[in-house]
């Protein structure tokens, strides 16, 4: 009856707001004609009668609606179900149920649509349903508030007034809304299973809601520096619309087939995170976290073998895994030799920076091998000295480090010879072991002939060896 009372008195409350340039507005005849009922609101009869006259449904409904008023009676109800929720109004005139929900829910901003849906069309007008007003234009003019009434319904909270969630990804949606000339932007992150653009012509009439819409994918999967973005279009646009699909889904479809596509072009392009260096591949290089053989070792393969190399991290672990399974060997062949990498087994299995370090030092170790001569017989002495001799001058302190940290050390003599090639060779580490005042005194009087040793190459490598062994009192012989 609040209702009925309220559109016979202020009918102005129906009609739209203008927001285009037409010559004429299309509203007019609509709302003459309502304004001659004027005469008859008294007479429920009368409106009742007018609600079963004429062609224009807007008038009929409105005349129907209000004879509610004029009787004094709410007559019983009716409902009808919409979108799975049953909606109770009341039956007057020969006038369609559309109509009469859209007009005595007027004040609803998405069932009012059903009112002027027909109208707006044949007219070929745009209409936008905001919270408190009805705006209609004659081309696609969507009012900033109406985009924010709307956006405020997602799930989606960027701050007062903000539709752009400010993000750097991999992937951005953007629906471009050409008459605000404003765009929605959502980051593969934030991307929820909502469809934004259901959301945004939920409550728009038009003959075709997306001639003001423009729908892309921002993303860095492409070959050059700069920005690239696919439009959404077709029938995957027609089912983002409908809610088929949703933003999560849109962003991912779309990344996964850019991935694979660039993934198997044969291009050079490098991406760490969001960054994307096109096929500059001296500044992805340079960027990574690895040592300066391993920079070297992957530049050279990626500048021989032509391939896009995509990275979540700037882990140069990342990086050589990602080329490992196709270029492990050549990798390691060039941190060292097909001999080494032959002996080194199945090279898939073995973690890449590590298989890298070895293949340096098995290099080495095969250099060192040919100056100095495989000495068989020795006892745990000898076996010692010519260990920790070759692993200096194969890997330096740090392999012998490694290599001392490892070994069994057992008894005075084991321990002080290694700590004689620690003091020789300057390290300044700690050690897994702790060493006597007496190991200290024997390794001092063992260092010059650990330093003759090291030195030493081809046939005075064995009697620097030889002499050592004397040396050291263990009473072995080569």
């Amino acid at each position: 009856m609040a209702m009925s009372r309220r559109l016979s008195e202020d009918p102005g409350i129906l009609r739209p707001k203008c927001a285009g340039n037409c010559r004429k507005c299309h509203f007019d005849k609509t709302f003459a004609d309502i304004e001659r009922l004027e005469k008859l609101k008294g007479s429920a009869e009368a409106l009742n009668k007018m609600s079963q006259r004429g062609g224009d449904d807007i008038v009929k409904a409105y005349a129907g609606t209000i004879s509610i008023y004029a009787s004094g009676v709410v007559p019983p109800m009716t409902a009808a179900k919409l979108a799975g929720e049953d909606v109770p109004f009341i039956l007057r005139g020969s006038v369609g149920n559309d109509k009469l929900i859209g007009m005595q829910y007027y004040d609803d901003p998405q069932k009012r649509l059903l009112l002027y849906n027909s109208f707006a069309k044949k007219k070929k007008l745009h209409m936008y349903s905001l919270n408190d007003i009805l705006v209609c234009s004659n081309m696609p003019n969507m009012p900033e508030d109406y985009l924010l009434d709307l956006f405020c319904e997602t799930p989606y909270d960027f701050g007062e007034d903000r539709v752009d969630c400010g993000h750097v990804s991999d992937g951005t949606l953007v629906i471009h809304i050409r008459s605000l000339k404003e765009n929605v932007r959502i980051c593969s992150d934030c991307a929820a299973d909502v469809s934004t653009l259901q959301y945004l012509i939920s409550r728009m009439i038009a003959i075709d809601p997306m001639d003001d819409f423009e729908v892309s994918v921002e993303h860095k999967y492409h070959a050059s520096k700069e920005g690239d973005a696919d439009k959404i279009t077709g029938d995957m646009l027609k089912q983002y619309a409908y809610g088929k699909i949703t933003d999560r889904g849109i962003v991912d479809t779309i990344l996964r087939g850019k991935r694979k596509d660039l993934t198997s072009s044969g291009e050079s392009a490098y991406i760490i995170d969001t960054k994307n260096y096109g096929p500059d591949l001296d500044a992805f290089v340079t960027d990574l976290k690895g040592t300066d053989k391993e920079k070297e070792l992957l530049k050279a393969y990626l500048a021989k073998n032509k391939r896009a190399v995509i990275l979540k991290s700037d882990r140069m672990s990342e990086a050589l895994a990602s080329v490992w399974k196709d270029g492990g060997r050549e990798i390691l062949v060039m941190a060292s030799s097909d001999a080494v990498v032959d002996k080194m087994g199945d090279i898939s299995k073995l973690f890449p920076t590590q298989a890298i370090a070895d293949a340096v030092v098995g290099q080495m170790s095969l250099s060192v091998a040919a100056k100095i001569p495989e000495i068989k017989g020795l006892g745990p002495i000898g076996k010692l000295a010519d260990k920790f001799a070759r692993s200096v001058k194969a890997g330096g302190a740090a392999m012998l480090k490694k290599d001392i940290d490892n070994a069994s050390l057992k008894e005075v003599r084991s321990k002080a010879l290694a700590r004689a090639f620690v003091i020789s060779s300057k390290i300044t580490e700690k050690f897994v072991w702790k060493w006597s005042a007496e190991e200290e005194d024997l390794a001092k009087f063992l260092l010059p002939f650990v330093d003759r040793l090291i030195a030493a190459e081809g046939k005075e490598y064995v009697a620097a060896l030889e002499n050592i062994l004397a040396a050291s009192g263990s009473g072995e012989r080569l």
